[in-house]
């Protein structure tokens, strides 16, 4: 290592990137911009992807799901996958590939839940276009309920289902208690709805949580109390945001419910919202989609003005940090344990810390704030030291005019030479596995 001067080791890129702060503002070591790149481990390291699935190979579709239901001739559950195609279709593999199910056929992206049916395990399907399929696992159609309501999302709770519809979209309707496919609310033994009208706008999405179901709406949250006899139901208002909320967002997580809001990322724990991963800066994303699994909180959202779905966040819960890769999808899916995706152009694919899309390498990018190395006169990047596992680049920029040196495996010594008042640093590699640590620099002059 030359002497004289002042020497600098980013010992850990695990500050990860602030977008909440101009450029000249952040401190060394924290990134203006990450993308690709995972770094909780301290180290650049591949972030997460796209890639094929055993499952459904090369298809395309609106969501993908599984449906397990006990076989009682078997004497055991089984796991059933199924998608519904970009025709509306519903198709389930039993077994022998994939096989159309008769009677299912959606306008739009339908919806999903498992509830045991007269001693049957079932499956709901439903849509804001179309009205409910109940499938009994063992038939080869689905049967519709031709008096349900068109509805956008569901929850189980108490053995009834209650649903936000399409439409006004001012009341919650429930089902007949025992029954989710009876929704008569012409008495008060079976269906029925509650109208929900004040300044928190329309009602998006309700969820089974903490023993109630809550309504989350465009700008607040309210809570129904659903226990006992419809005659006792009751709602209490919880929350008024001054952002809207993305209804694909909201997601169950555990002990806590994260949503994406005009204003911000939060997270609701049945009393309290709390503002989450300030560091990050989103665009407005009324397609914004979530998932929950593995104790990380999926969502693709938008970074920039104007994108579609043109970032996948992942946000561990317990320990607040999170990845970022530039990519467009049109939603998230849960798939058992797995996050599945389907693309801007329909393909289904899983997500993965594959750092590619369909064997297509993302370009991972590390990129420092605007440094100044503490003095505003000119200076020199007389020396870089930076420890890789494959091939990358490394940029310097200073004033303006920027240098360009390749990386290989192993600790790369580069000596810039590069003068200027302010400077730029930026790591990039499209190759898989390519780790970067401990990265040092040395400034003479100022």
């Amino acid at each position: 290592m030359p002497r004289g001067g002042r020497r600098s080791l980013v010992r850990s890129f695990a500050a990860n990137a602030d977008m909440r702060f101009d450029d000249a503002v952040l401190a060394e070591g924290s990134a203006a911009r990450i993308s690709g790149f995972d770094v909780r481990s301290g180290a650049l390291t591949d972030g997460y992807g796209v890639e094929e699935s055993a499952e459904f190979g090369n298809r395309k579709g609106r969501t993908v799901w599984q449906f397990t239901r006990y076989d009682r001739e078997a004497g055991e559950y089984k796991t059933h996958d199924m998608y519904c195609d970009v025709n509306g279709y519903v198709l389930v593999d039993l077994g022998k590939g994939f096989e159309s199910l008769g009677g299912a056929n959606f306008e739009t992206v339908p919806n999903v839940v498992s509830y045991r049916l007269y001693g049957e395990d079932s499956l709901i399907m439903t849509s804001s276009k179309d009205k409910m399929f109940v499938w009994d696992g063992v038939s080869d159609y689905a049967r519709c309920i031709v008096d349900s309501p068109y509805i956008t999302s569901m929850a189980m709770h108490y053995e009834r289902m209650f649903a936000t519809t399409a439409g006004e979209s001012n009341a919650v309707y429930f089902s007949d208690d025992l029954d989710p496919t009876n929704w008569n609310d012409s008495s008060l033994t079976e269906g029925g709805y509650i109208m929900l009208l004040d300044e928190r706008g329309k009602l998006l999405k309700v969820a089974d949580f903490l023993n109630y179901v809550y309504i989350f709406r465009e700008y607040g949250i309210s809570r129904l109390t659903a226990y006992a006899d419809q005659t006792d139901f009751s709602v209490v208002n919880l929350y008024v945001g001054g952002g809207r909320i993305y209804e694909g967002s909201v997601c169950p997580c555990g002990d806590t419910v994260m949503m994406l809001a005009s204003d911000g990322l939060y997270s609701f724990d049945g009393y309290d919202v709390t503002r989450r991963l300030k560091a990050v800066k989103f665009a407005p994303s009324p397609n914004a989609s979530g998932v929950f699994s593995d104790g990380k909180y999926y969502l693709v959202a938008n970074t920039t003005e104007g994108g579609e779905n043109d970032t996948l966040v992942v946000y561990d819960m317990s320990g607040g940090t999170f990845s970022m890769s530039r990519l467009n999808i049109k939603r998230l899916c849960k798939f058992g344990s797995r996050v599945f995706a389907i693309m801007d152009d329909d393909r289904i694919g899983e997500v993965t810390k594959c750092a590619a899309v369909f064997g297509r390498p993302l370009e991972k990018v590390w990129e420092s704030g605007e440094l100044d190395f503490s003095s505003p006169f000119v200076k020199t990047l007389s020396f870089v030291s930076v420890r890789s596992d494959g091939n990358a680049s490394f940029t310097v920029e200073a004033d303006g005019r920027a240098r360009t040196f390749a990386l290989v495996r192993g600790t790369n010594v580069i000596k810039p030479t590069l003068g200027g008042r302010t400077f730029r640093m930026k790591i990039t590699s499209d190759e898989p596995n390519a780790g970067i640590a401990r990265l040092s620099y040395r400034v003479r002059g100022g």
